[in-house]
């Protein structure tokens, strides 16, 4: 594949493969959503590596608790949480971390090439949009939608990062 759509076509590929359910893809949105404000807040007052460990910390926290709240209402019926239910638990929600690897390494690397923090904030940003419009699309056509139905879900899934977007604008 050596035209130009090449590697976007492999990321939808690699994305059509990846958050196979409904949980998996809500993850990876509310990773994505969460992983642009955090990464918007922190860029306000810190630096570069304040930045990308805040985002990191956060969605790690968020993650942490999503899994123990799942763990502890898994209990909720009186049959206390044993260690393969723990071990399931842990594994699924990873989308919501793995959602925020292409953002922060696109802020890393449009910084590494000379971009101020603003500018790579930005990039990192229209990145989560791009990869929310996908989401919303793929998510879409998973259920069964018509492709109009489907795009009309993908410009509302976008939205959430064009909302982080203004909120970028509004604070700076």
């Amino acid at each position: 594949m050596s035209e130009a759509g090449g590697p976007v076509r492999r990321s939808v590929g690699r994305l059509r493969s990846r958050w196979a359910d409904e949980r998996e893809l809500a993850d990876a949105v509310n990773g994505t959503v969460v992983g642009s404000a955090v990464m918007v807040a922190a860029s306000l007052h810190g630096s570069l590596g304040q930045v990308v460990a805040a985002v990191v910390a956060t969605l790690f926290v968020y993650w942490v608790t999503e899994r123990y709240a799942d763990v502890l209402a898994s209990g909720v019926h009186g049959t206390a949480p044993d260690r393969s239910r723990i071990v399931g638990a842990l594994r699924s929600g990873w989308p919501m971390l793995q959602s925020a690897y292409a953002p922060v390494i696109v802020l890393l690397v449009t910084s590494a090439l000379g971009a101020e923090l603003r500018g790579a904030v930005l990039a990192a940003l229209g990145l989560s949009t791009a990869l929310l419009t996908c989401l919303g699309y793929e998510a879409a056509r998973r259920s069964g939608a018509p492709v109009a139905a489907a795009l009309g879900w993908a410009a509302g899934t976008g939205l959430f990062g064009v909302a982080v977007i203004a909120l970028k604008f509004a604070l700076h």
